[in-house]
């Protein structure tokens, strides 16, 4: 329990020592990147938590494309982070831009909130994950909506991916993780160590943005984690 707490602290200790640091140096202009200020406060968290990250699929990493990742905890953030090619942008629900310190951070940031309080709001939404990917960013998005915990399948799809790939005329390539749901449990209190499972697949090209097409996306990262539990 010691070492937990321990190692709790130490992240909590990085985080703000980052998000301090970031912010002082926005403030006063000074050139830097959001992106690469957070891919380095993601590996520096899986250094000193003690993280072992195992990659299946790795060379997939290197084209454009929309990634879709199951959705498992909090830690799936800064292991994403840590191995995903620097100008990757998450989409978020939008809901998190109230949030006392994430919102904060997502406020400064390039990624992409979703609002689906109204058809305007989406297709904003939809027209800058568009211009993102037509820029040359890859799009990160968890398109189950929410946490799916095990034992239990990945959830049904929402078809917003489907949607901005089929727009931008770029892949979707699926991602599984197993392993995040024992980093950071459901209270979201304390960090453990570990091993974190990560199986890429090979990209697709979406036909479609409908229902068939998002449940046929839902069953290929479904084997995609079957082949690594």
């Amino acid at each position: 329990m010691l070492s937990t707490l321990l190692r709790s602290l130490k992240v909590l200790f990085i985080t703000l020592g980052y998000a301090i640091g970031y912010r002082i140096r926005y403030l006063f202009n000074r050139d830097i990147s959001f992106q690469q200020a957070a891919h380095d406060w993601a590996h520096s968290i899986v250094k000193h938590a003690d993280i072992t990250i195992d990659i299946i699929g790795k060379e997939y990493l290197t084209e454009k494309a929309v990634y879709i990742v199951n959705h498992r905890s909090s830690a799936d953030i800064y292991v994403l982070l840590d191995f995903m090619p620097k100008e990757s942008v998450f989409v978020y629900k939008h809901e998190l831009l109230n949030h006392p310190l994430i919102g904060i951070a997502l406020r400064m940031s390039p990624y992409i909130p979703v609002d689906r309080s109204s058809v305007k709001a989406s297709a904003m939404s939809l027209l800058k994950a568009k211009s993102t990917l037509q820029s040359g960013q890859s799009i990160i998005i968890f398109p189950e909506g929410t946490w799916s915990y095990p034992p239990h399948d990945i959830l049904p799809f929402k078809q917003g991916s489907l949607l901005m790939a089929n727009k931008a005329g770029v892949p979707i390539i699926p991602i599984a993780m197993v392993g995040t749901e024992t980093i950071t449990r459901p209270d979201g209190l304390w960090i453990y160590s570990g091993k974190v499972t990560v199986h890429i697949g090979p990209p697709h090209l979406p036909d479609s943005h409908g229902k068939d097409q998002a449940e046929y996306m839902r069953n290929i990262m479904q084997e995609l984690m079957n082949g690594i539990q």
